[in-house]
């Protein structure tokens, strides 16, 4: 590339702290996850539940003015 005799410092795209450059050639392959996300925690599924409820009653509430 035309670019290969220049120093790092003036390449596009140069991120001093992220992961080196690919090659040339080589694809970037998709990771499929390991292991299955935890079940949801009580707390979580109380949250959910509220969040329903005070969107059922502000249409309820909506509805009846």
């Amino acid at each position: 590339m035309a670019d290969d005799n220049n120093p790092a410092e003036v390449r596009a795209n140069h991120d001093p702290h992220g992961a080196p450059p690919v090659p040339d050639g080589d694809r970037v392959r998709r990771v499929t996850p390991t292991g299955h996300t935890p079940p949801p925690t009580t707390r979580q599924k109380t949250l959910a539940v509220l969040i329903v409820v005070i969107v059922v009653a502000a249409i309820a509430i909506g509805a009846l003015r």
